[in-house]
C-alpha cells in the first residue's frame, strides 16, 4: 500500500512538472542558477508562467505544499536565487507570495503603496538585478488602491496629509495625466493599469542598470492588475518588454 501511495504521488509531480507548474522548492533552486552581473537565471517566459499558474492555484484554492518547512529553509540559508522581481503594493490585501503561490526563495518582492518608486526601491530591484539572478521583473497593482486614489484626489496641487505622503503621490501623478480629468473607472482599474504601466516605465527610465539589462535581453518587465474578489491577476500582455 506504502509502494502504491508513493507511485500515485511520483506520478502527481511528474504531471504538474509537465503542465507548466512550479517545480519543488529543492528543484527550483537547482534550476535558477547565479552569478554575479547578468546572471543566466530562470527564462523570464518560464518564471512568468510559474507565476501564471501558481496565480491558478491560488484562485482555485488548490496550493502546493512544498517550500515552506525546514529543507526548504536549509536550501536557501547558502544563498537566494529568486526567479522573479516582484514591484507590488503595500496593501495587506495583496501578498505576492499568497497571490502567486510561490515559496520561501523564489520571489523578491518590493512593496510600496501604489508601487511608488523611490531610490531604496529602485537599487533594491537593481541590487537583485544585478546580483540574484531573476530575469523576470513583475509590477502588479491591485484594483480599489488607496494610493491611487490619493494622487488622483491631489493633482491639482492639493496635500496629501504629510511631506512624505506628498512625495509618494508626486512620483504617481504623471501616470494619470490623461486621465485625471475623466470620470473614475469602477474599482479605479483603469487608472491602477495605467499606474502600474507607469511605475514600468519609471524604473526603466530612473535605473541605467534596469535599462541595461532590458536593452540587452538580459530582462523581461511585464504588468498585471490583481484583482481583490476574485483573486485573479490580469495581465497586461501588451506592455510585457
Amino acid at each position: 500500500m506504502k509502494n502504491l501511495f508513493a507511485l500515485f504521488a511520483a506520478l502527481s509531480l511528474v504531471l504538474s512538472i509537465s503542465a507548466g507548474a512550479n517545480p519543488p522548492a529543492a528543484a527550483h533552486a537547482a534550476s535558477a542558477g547565479h552569478s554575479a552581473h547578468g546572471a543566466a537565471g530562470v527564462d523570464p517566459d518560464k518564471a512568468w508562467q510559474w507565476l501564471k499558474n501558481g496565480n491558478t492555484r491560488f484562485v482555485k484554492g488548490n496550493l502546493r505544499r512544498d517550500g515552506q518547512n525546514n529543507q526548504a529553509r536549509q536550501a536557501n540559508v547558502a544563498g537566494q536565487h529568486p526567479h522573479a522581481i516582484l514591484v507590488s503594493c503595500s496593501d495587506s490585501r495583496v501578498p505576492p507570495e499568497l497571490v502567486f503561490d510561490q515559496k520561501i526563495g523564489e520571489l523578491f518582492v518590493v512593496r510600496s503603496a501604489g508601487q511608488s518608486l523611490d531610490d531604496s526601491g529602485i537599487a533594491s530591484i537593481e541590487y537583485a538585478v544585478e546580483h540574484l539572478g531573476p530575469r523576470l521583473i513583475v509590477v502588479m497593482g491591485h484594483e480599489s488602491c488607496g494610493a491611487v486614489k490619493a494622487a488622483l484626489d491631489t493633482m491639482e496641487s492639493k496635500k496629501a496629509g504629510s511631506p512624505s505622503l506628498d512625495h509618494l503621490v508626486a512620483n504617481l501623478h504623471p501616470h494619470f495625466s490623461t486621465l485625471a480629468k475623466g470620470p473614475r473607472s469602477n474599482g479605479l482599474v483603469i487608472e491602477g493599469k495605467a499606474n502600474v504601466k507607469g511605475v514600468a516605465k519609471d524604473l526603466v527610465t530612473r535605473s541605467a542598470i534596469v535599462r541595461d539589462a532590458l536593452e540587452h535581453g538580459k530582462i523581461k518587465i511585464v504588468t498585471g492588475l490583481y484583482r481583490l474578489g476574485s483573486g485573479q491577476v490580469e495581465w497586461d500582455e501588451s506592455s510585457a518588454h
